[in-house]
């Protein structure tokens, strides 16, 4: 016996179902990658701060602004020759930058794959809610 034919009454029950599991990830994904955006600001923009009260050119923040093209960010070549406390703080907060930014990539990839693996759809929720029988009524005896 398939466990499939234990745990859904149909295919489209199972399709539906996943369906909405897929669209509930995809949203605690896009929740994950606003959270980490975020994060790439506020760490370009204490960059910025440093260089500035160090007498040199803000920059980071302007680059991390483009999120279509996010990219990994390094070090300036005016910034090897800095005072080494603000090279060593810059250089941490550009490894914090690049780490959300890898997370930021391989998020935005799992949610285009789950949307296109799992056909999701968001007009149709409802409908794919009532066909997985995931409503609350259907959790309660009457």
């Amino acid at each position: 016996m398939n466990k499939e034919d234990i745990l859904y009454e149909t295919i489209e029950e199972k399709e539906a179902t996943e369906r909405v599991l897929a669209l509930v990830r995809t949203r605690v994904i896009a929740r994950e990658i606003d959270e980490l955006v975020s994060e790439i600001i506020s760490y370009a923009s204490n960059i910025d701060k440093i260089l500035e009260r160090n007498g040199m050119q803000k920059r980071y923040l302007e680059r991390v602004g483009t999120l279509d093209d996010l990219s990994l960010i390094y070090l300036d070549g005016d910034l090897e020759d800095a005072d080494f406390r603000v090279k060593e703080v810059v250089e941490d907060l550009i490894k914090r930058i690049n780490t959300r930014i890898t997370l930021v990539k391989s998020n935005d990839e799992m949610s285009k794959e789950l949307k296109s693996t799992y056909n999701v759809n968001e007009e149709s929720i409802l409908e794919d809610i009532e066909k997985a029988k995931l409503n609350v009524s259907d959790f309660t005896e009457s």
